[in-house]
């Protein structure tokens, strides 16, 4: 097998999610590896101590990672600690780099956050400790969605009718932004889904060959 790539899922989401991606990178000669973690149930610091032992004992060489939404902002503070491997190219997929706008509107109704799970009542818009939290020092690429609504994505429907921004759904256009990135692009695709979108694999095997989008 080729360089092994590690996937993180996104908030309710499960490694299966990830499934298309992982397919994609394998057919391309990749060795991918999709890790779950109780996403919900947790604080994105409690997630962090959760997976570090998981990234502790991937092994040595060059490993790449690939990360959608929170499973991006888990990545961002995991690879700036020391590990025993080194840390090769980094693809965020509609990561909510500055937070979202729509868990700052629901922030009103605390009750929705059982339902949308734990970690969402810190990723409100602009938090101050995103804008603290650890950035690795490696490539990293970022691929947003800009298709702001989808029938099977709930939160859509509320984001469509509270966010005057340009948005995939859940994070605005804007927020999946970082500084030292390498790179960044926008596909037609849903913030929920956007692991399934054709062009997140094309773009992301582009990444992770030229450290580019560009093919």
């Amino acid at each position: 097998m080729g360089e092994q790539v590690v996937l993180l899922h996104g908030l309710g989401r499960s490694p299966q999610s990830m499934r298309r991606l992982a397919n994609g990178l394998a057919q391309a000669g990749y060795d991918p590896l999709a890790i779950g973690y109780p996403s919900r149930t947790h604080s994105i610091a409690e997630l962090v101590v959760h997976l570090r032992p998981k990234l502790q004992a991937l092994g040595r060489g060059t490993i790449h990672f690939v990360g959608h939404s929170l499973g991006g902002i888990l990545l961002r503070s995991l690879l700036a600690e020391p590990l025993p491997f080194t840390v090769g190219r980094f693809v965020m997929l509609a990561p909510p780099n500055r937070g979202a706008y729509v868990v700052t509107q629901l922030g009103r109704y605390p009750v929705l956050y059982r339902f949308l799970g734990r970690p969402t009542a810190e990723l409100y818009r602009d938090a101050p400790w995103l804008a603290e939290w650890p950035i690795p020092a490696c490539e990293i690429g970022i691929i947003a969605g800009t298709r702001a609504f989808h029938p099977f994505a709930p939160v859509s429907w509320a984001n469509c009718m509270l966010n005057p921004h340009a948005h995939d759904g859940t994070v605005e256009f804007d927020s999946t932004h970082l500084a030292g990135m390498r790179d960044h692009v926008a596909i037609a695709a849903n913030h929920t889904f956007i692991c399934d979108h054709p062009d997140a694999l094309r773009l992301t095997l582009a990444f992770l060959r030229n450290g580019r989008f560009a093919e």
